[in-house]
């Protein structure tokens, strides 16, 4: 079956494809440097090289006298640290003036904080805890333990907890003979495994559960406080994390979870003695939706609290307006020397001096022991810059030479300063150190940035010449997979040569490509029509947009705004070319009423659907930080967050846009005639999709009822993990048996055949035709079928409808309305398509090849359907819930389908139309079929009526148009991807480059990525059909003839 071999056209896809890949990895192993781990240790007898922590934690223990400390006498003999996952600031502030009544339920909830500090003001302080983005939970906790700062890229490990190997407080604690004991998130365990005396973790992996952790805390707190065989007990708990993410901060549940921590840190606060600091704290805080992961300030400013009896420290002022700041990583210098063991080797934070004021102490004392401290700090982060340094990074700047001059200073006048003096310079020095760091701590590969842009534009290049010359040789096309390997080769040699050399080369072997084959590039096809041109240049300004924040930051308006005045403008040309035709070269109303006809008023009632529904897409976005006016839509809102008065509402809104999701596409199917019969595939189009859908409804109505207690609980995975099931068997059979099709026996009547209410009956050749006008069907062997004028879109449309499903589960429930809007969006859009199709086309081969206006249209709307389906390129805008749609908080398995759930849930636009692309190429042919007045008369023939059979018939013309629309598509988002890595590295220094440019880079490029695999699954379907049917017409014609 060569005439529809799938490598002919899968290869080039393929390999242009990974191609560019290759280049886009080599850009970020540039762009997204992880920070350099210096692994040394700090010790009790200098900075010196020391063994990380072994699975024996006795090893390498160092002996401390508990009186006298290693670098300096201990405050305090324990420390009972409470960690309140994203306890914000004004969680814990008490507003004095705030009325009862006006109150939300997050705001003075926990008075204990103010009442401990009005009654003893020298031993309890209040502060904001500012956290370094990203403020994901596991990076929070790597900066709140081995006080550095931690990498952009870090936030994409926050479901894999890796082992800490970098020096840290818990393993300094563990190897200076202090007993460690945790409670609370799971989390610890996979950092800092073997390290605790004694452990309670229960499964944190469920943001929908905001009591299994809390409570389990509660069962062991008491007892583990009455015991006296630790030093330091850690408690973390989750409930009000997971409050935000499941109601937000503004539900009446978040009042009572903060109510609960206001009497567990009462009850904690009573019972500990003089030499016991308790510390409490958010790792990070939480946006006015509950989420976090970014730097907004709601997510950055958590709250601080300390309290001993034994600390005597002097009051805060409880009516300033700025209260004082603490970094997050200040609490692990300070947390080491307050209990005697040596500052991580790494730590970059600042000793918070005041918590080592203890009762008893003259102020002189108290000076003398605040100034010890923070010079044993200067000297620790002295001796880490200077080692890290010396293993080949560079400090430069303003700021480095500010730090030089300081410690030349400190290291010639320090007999000659004051106390006080001392304190203030210790203070600027590790003040500046830590701003140094923070701006220069992103050290980017210039060189294998450089490598990876002109890697990708090469590969452009190569992209372009093969679209517009329409290479088909089979020997271009083995060479092509030749260079492929060759380039992918290259790089397993790193270890002789950079990346950035190896992506050079990569480069000139694509350009010695290209010279040696120059002559089957001809670009033969490079005209571009003036509709073509304006697509192509409005694809450009949304690329160009990368460049500027501002556009990032309001992507959603303006996609949409592209959108519309594209496909507007390509109804606009259409119809004018067609008056052209026509010598209607006038733009006069008389013209304007004889070219009305029912093609015109089709397209122009798509146009307006398409107005409606852009318009009313823009209620299922979500809100960026930077969007002030931007109202957070309650779609996003779980169902059981909800007032009791909408939640039915709710439910039954969702639950119609499902079934109107699943009937629309059936009932065109039905129309066409491809579910008659009794194939399998047939069967299983009839019936999965509406199994599925009964699935997804139980698995909301699961979702949204109280069932914390109830039996059902353990059942609520049950409905998700059977539409998994049941789709994914589904799909794989319909790729072994595609045809959707039905043979009438030719002994049967041709008459109710043709009057048919549901179908229409495509013949398979002249003959039969003419056979039919002739009244001889009955003596014909050539049976009539149902269905074969549709029967390679028909596959592809039920796939769609099964994904359609399960991305709708995925979505949930509230942005199941907007699932349904961007179909109605996009079927708008294939009615444009097909009417300007008909209108315009000189020939069939015209109208077997998409035009470059259609293909940027399905891009922009693949842009588009990312911000509908409630995504922005932000991290704090992931929905995390969709990791538990088919799994629980308590998964004891890997947390690849979790993840992999989250993924496809964040760029459900790009599977959805690299899917359905296909259909780009078969949607005016269906529709010319199935509404014959919209192909009009120009063109009508006896082909015409054969609809997609026709791509069947010419296999060479098949393949061309499948090629064409493979590679112009991922050309498309090529481009969009290059423009923003560009745009990376161009301002790679702007102020904005990690708030703005860097999540929008690693959204692309992973959007890109899911793009390239769906187009090539989508390539390999359609082929696959074309086939099936080709073998099916040749067994035909042979039992015929």
């Amino acid at each position: 079956m060569s005439e529809f071999k799938i490598s002919h056209c899968v290869i080039p896809v393929l390999c242009l494809s990974e191609l560019f890949v290759i280049g886009l990895l080599v850009f970020s192993h540039g762009f997204l440097l992880t920070r350099q781990v210096i692994d040394i240790n700090s010790t009790c007898h200098g900075f010196t090289s020391d063994e990380s922590i072994d699975a024996d934690v006795t090893r390498n223990t160092e002996q401390v006298d508990s009186q006298n400390g290693c670098w300096m006498k201990p405050s305090f003999e324990k420390a009972v640290i409470l960690i309140i996952d994203a306890l914000r600031y004004d969680f814990a502030h008490f507003n004095v003036s705030l009325r009862k009544d006006d109150a939300t339920p997050y705001l003075n909830k926990m008075p204990v904080f103010r009442d401990l500090m009005d009654a003893k003001p020298k031993e309890a302080m209040l502060v904001p805890f500012i956290a370094d983005a990203p403020t994901t939970t596991m990076q929070r906790l790597k900066g709140l333990t081995t006080g550095s700062l931690p990498t952009f890229i870090d936030a994409s490990q926050n479901f894999a907890s890796e082992e800490i190997s970098e020096d840290n407080i818990i393993d300094q604690l563990v190897k200076h003979q202090k007993q460690v004991i945790v409670l609370g998130d799971d989390t610890w365990n996979g950092l800092f495994p073997r390290r605790f005396k004694r452990s309670f973790l229960f499964p944190s992996f469920n943001v929908m559960d905001l009591h299994t952790v809390d409570n389990g805390i509660l069962q062991h707190l008491e007892e583990e406080l009455q015991k006296d065989d630790w030093n330091v007990m850690i408690s973390h708990f989750l409930g009000v994390d997971h409050c935000g993410h499941r109601y937000g901060p503004d539900h009446p549940e978040m009042t009572a979870k903060l109510e609960q921590m206001n009497d567990i840190i009462k009850n904690v606060a009573n019972r500990i003695g003089m030499d016991t600091l308790l510390l409490v704290f958010g790792d990070h805080g939480m946006t006015k939706t509950g989420d976090h992961g970014g730097d907004s300030e709601g997510e950055i400013t958590a709250a601080l609290f300390a309290y001993s009896p034994g600390l005597n420290m002097v009051p805060a002022n409880p009516n300033s307006i700025h209260p004082v700041q603490v970094s997050q990583v200040d609490i692990v210098p300070t947390l080491a020397l307050a209990l005697g063991v040596p500052i991580p080797y790494s730590n970059l934070g600042k000793v918070v001096e005041e918590l080592l004021a203890k009762k008893g102490e003259s102020s002189e004392e108290v000076l003398s022991k605040k100034v010890q401290a923070l010079a044993q700090n200067v000297q620790q982060v002295q001796k880490y810059l200077q080692e890290y340094k010396k293993v080949g990074n560079e400090f430069f700047g303003e700021l480095w030479n500010r730090l030089e001059n300081l410690k030349e200073k400190m290291n010639k006048d320090l007999n000659e300063l004051t106390t006080r003096e001392k304190k203030m310079a210790y203070i600027e020095y590790l003040n500046v150190a830590k701003m140094m760091c923070e701006t220069v701590w992103a050290k980017f590969n210039i060189a294998e940035m450089t490598s990876g842009l002109i890697l990708m534009v090469t590969v452009m290049a190569l992209t372009v010449l093969m679209v517009l010359s329409q290479v088909n040789d089979a020997l271009v096309l083995k060479r092509l997979l030749f260079l492929t390997v060759g380039v992918n080769s290259l790089f397993i040699f790193t270890s002789y040569a950079s990346i950035s050399v190896m992506g050079y080369v990569a480069s000139g072997l694509i350009v010695l490509w290209l010279y040696f084959h120059h002559r089957y590039l001809n670009c033969k096809s490079s005209n571009i029509n003036i509709t073509d041109g304006f697509s192509l240049f409005l694809i450009l300004c949304i690329c160009l947009g990368s460049f500027s924040n501002s556009y990032v930051v309001v992507e959603n308006y303006l996609i949409s705004f592209m959108l519309l005045s594209l496909v507007i403008m390509y109804s606009l040309i259409s119809f004018l070319k067609r008056q052209r035709k026509k010598n209607m070269n006038t733009l006069s109303w008389k013209n304007v009423k004889m070219s009305l006809n029912v093609r015109s008023v089709v397209c122009f009632m798509a146009v307006i659907v398409l107005l409606v529904s852009v318009r009313g897409s823009f209620s299922y976005w979500k809100c960026r930080e930077e969007q002030s006016w931007c109202v957070p839509s309650q779609v996003h809102t779980p169902m059981n967050g909800l007032p009791e008065s909408f939640r039915n509402w709710r439910y039954f809104t969702s639950l119609f846009a499902l079934v109107l999701l699943v009937w629309l596409p059936r009932r065109w199917l039905i129309m066409c005639g491809n579910l008659n019969g009794s194939r399998l595939g047939v069967l299983l189009v009839n019936y999965v999709p509406v199994i599925t859908g009964v699935f997804v409804a139980a698995h909301w109505a699961l979702q949204a009822a109280p069932l914390q207690n109830s039996p059902l609980s353990e059942h609520v995975v049950i409905p998700p993990r059977l539409t998994f099931a049941v789709t994914i068997l589904f799909v794989v059979t319909l790729y072994c048996i595609p045809l959707l099709i039905y043979e009438v026996p030719p002994k049967k009547s041709f008459g109710p055949v043709v009057n048919h209410p549901y179908g229409f009956v495509p013949q398979v050749y002249h003959k039969l035709i003419e056979k039919y006008h002739d009244g001889n069907s009955k003596n014909s062997n050539i049976p009539v079928v149902y269905g074969l004028a549709t029967a390679v879109s028909a596959p592809v449309l039920s796939i769609v409808i099964a994904l359609l499903v399960v991305l709708t589960m995925l979505a949930g429930d509230g942005l199941a309305p907007a699932v349904l809007v961007l179909v109605i969006t996009a079927t708008s859009c294939f009615v444009v398509q097909a009417v300007c199709s008909w209108m315009t086309a000189n020939d069939i081969e015209t109208l077997l090849k998409p035009s470059w206006t259609s293909l940027c249209v399905w891009f922009i709307l693949s842009v588009h359907g990312f911000y509908v389906t409630g995504h922005q390129p932000t991290f704090s805008s992931l929905h995390w819930s969709a990791a538990f749609v088919g799994f629980t908080g308590d998964w004891g398995g890997s947390n690849f389908f979790p993840t992999l759930l989250v993924g496809i849930n964040t760029f459900m636009a790009q599977i959805l139309f690299g899917l359905s692309l296909p259909l780009i190429v078969l949607a005016p042919l269906a529709i010319g079929v199935a509404f014959p007045r919209l192909r009009g008369n120009r063109l009508e023939s006896e082909e015409t009526s054969r609809g997609e059979f026709l791509l069947v018939d010419r296999p060479e013309k098949a393949k061309e148009t499948v090629l064409f629309t493979a590679v112009s598509y991922i050309l498309l988002h090529a481009v969009k991807v290059f423009c923003s890595s560009l745009s990376a590295f161009v301002l790679r220094r702007h102020l904005m480059v990690w708030k703005i440019f860097a999540p929008h880079f690693i959204f692309e490029a992973v959007g890109f990525l899911v793009t390239c695999c769906c187009v090539v699954l989508s390539t390999v379907f359609f082929l696959r059909i074309l086939k099936v049917l080709y073998a099916w017409s040749e067994q035909l014609h042979i039992k015929n003839s």
